[in-house]
């Protein structure tokens, strides 16, 4: 049925052809520039979470501020090589990587991280009361021990929600009320 009225209207053929390009070019689109915003950013120096969590690193060694804050923070270079000083990697490739923090750490500069998780500047959270209450890093973050750098994570009011209405049913009605996250 739809050929024969093709064949009798050339301009719906013509058409209906433009819309399926639309449609596969939205696609196509889609997963290239999705799959982009999911990526991590390029950052100043080679870091593998994987890496230091099979070495036994813990996230509140690297991240002290979960236990005592609203930010995570990330660690100073003088955390890095208090490890790295007498730490020599497994990996002999890895060495490069390790001499570029140690030119680093002799520049007396900072590293300049590229913020990986960035939330709206109207919603309030703070990692110490998740902390406190045994919520797991990965719960949030994905499985660090998978990961090289951090990347963005399916973090928005939907999965906080989520997380929030399992609790306990005494404070589920304050953990779900807006302003418990949102100035």
């Amino acid at each position: 049925m739809i050929i024969s009225l093709v064949r009798q209207h050339p301009r719906l053929a013509l058409a209906l052809g433009l819309v399926g390009v639309l449609v596969a070019s939205g696609v196509v689109l889609g997963i290239f520039f999705g799959s982009r915003a999911l990526a991590a950013p390029p950052q100043p120096l080679v870091f593998q979470h994987s890496k230091h969590i099979a070495a036994g690193a813990n996230c509140l060694f690297c991240h002290p501020g979960v236990q005592t804050g609203a930010v995570a923070g990330l660690p100073s270079l003088a955390k890095c090589m208090g490890c790295h000083v007498a730490v020599q990697p497994k990996d002999p490739r890895d060495q490069p990587d390790i001499d570029r923090l140690i030119k680093q750490w002799g520049s007396r500069q900072p590293i300049q991280w590229v913020k990986v998780f960035e939330k709206p500047d109207f919603v309030h959270f703070n990692h110490r009361p998740h902390i406190a209450k045994g919520v797991a890093c990965e719960s949030c973050h994905g499985d660090l021990s998978q990961m090289g750098y951090a990347k963005p994570y399916n973090l928005n009011m939907g999965f906080c929600l989520d997380c929030h209405k399992k609790q306990a049913p005494e404070k589920v009605a304050r953990l779900i009320d807006c302003a418990t996250c949102h100035y």
